[in-house]
């Protein structure tokens, strides 16, 4: 039996069309026309786990695949980033899963065809350490998928991904209490707590502010925050998912709380200088051991 991955992300997995260069914002009744255009295997699952391969570890994606033909450039994609592939081929008839990334004023917009599941039942988990989620809705719609984890041994994260619709579903805070770490960006984060759901997971909140950094609440501990990295931003897209990857190898690797903003700053940073979530990744792999240790060191999880 093979050894057991370092990291196992798992969500839905999309084919990014990616907007760049615009000419003018979108607006109604309008056309406006892009310099370029990127065509990515995307989604927060794959493009955590690209990071994570990238820095060192052993990834994994799990999913279910977009319908062809958008299926073979996500394997493609995903092969040659070292990702193992533990995902499921679309069922017939589906419709294709992508998302239009519009990129505009130093931010994007998305527009996104979500249709069916995200994982495929029953959910067959391969061995892993740790197993980060990447959008909470997936842990919504397989209300187990936590659960066998922890009976797996393994460790859990979860990113929140918006979803206007997310914040009034029942369960939410439970799943969030359900996991290690919960990644959530500054809008999604204000957004739970105008909802009245509660942010406490087992260990601690990871809040994402883009320009303004990140921020770490520990679980009755105090918050710890660190700025952001001066980067020339070329595409936004899949920054936060960077970020993931950089403090989950920091917090696998039994680093100080610091020194995983650091690491997860450092790849947010990378990832908006250049356009696509996951592409041009050759300058990650010796981040995680270039970075110096600010903090003493903790105990890594499983």
């Amino acid at each position: 039996m093979s050894a057991p991955l370092d990291l196992l992300a798992a969500g839905r997995i999309y084919c990014d069309l990616v907007f760049a260069g615009l000419d003018a914002p979108p607006a109604p009744g309008r056309e406006v026309y892009a310099a370029a255009l990127t065509l990515a295997a995307g989604g927060g699952a794959f493009i955590t786990a690209a990071h994570a391969a990238a820095l060192g570890l052993r990834a994994g994606l799990m999913g279910i695949l977009p319908a062809a033909p958008f299926d073979a450039p996500v394997r493609e994609e995903a092969a040659a980033q070292g990702v193992e592939d533990h995902t499921t081929p679309a069922p017939p008839g589906a419709d294709p899963q992508v998302t239009a990334a519009i990129v505009t004023g130093g931010d994007r917009a998305f527009v996104t065809r979500r249709p069916g599941a995200a994982l495929a039942e029953p959910v067959a988990l391969p061995p892993a350490r740790h197993l980060h989620i990447g959008e909470a809705a997936t842990a919504l719609d397989h209300p187990r998928l936590i659960g066998r984890a922890r009976a797996a041994g393994m460790s859990v994260s979860m990113d929140c991904a918006w979803d206007g619709a997310l914040f009034a579903r029942p369960g939410l805070a439970e799943a969030i209490a359900a996991v290690d770490l919960f990644l959530p960006n500054a809008e999604e984060a204000a957004a739970l707590a105008a909802a009245g759901v509660a942010l406490a997971p087992r260990i601690a909140t990871v809040v994402k502010r883009g320009a303004e950094g990140a921020r770490v609440q520990p679980r009755g501990g105090a918050p710890l925050e660190a700025p952001a990295l001066p980067a020339r931003v070329v595409d936004p897209t899949g920054a936060g998912d960077a970020f993931n990857a950089g403090f989950l190898a920091g917090w696998l690797d039994g680093r100080a709380l610091e020194d995983c903003l650091h690491l997860g700053l450092a790849c947010g940073a990378a990832a908006v200088a250049r356009p696509g979530g996951a592409r041009g990744l050759e300058g990650l792999p010796t981040l995680r051991k270039r970075l110096p240790r600010s903090g003493p060191a903790r105990a890594a999880l499983p």
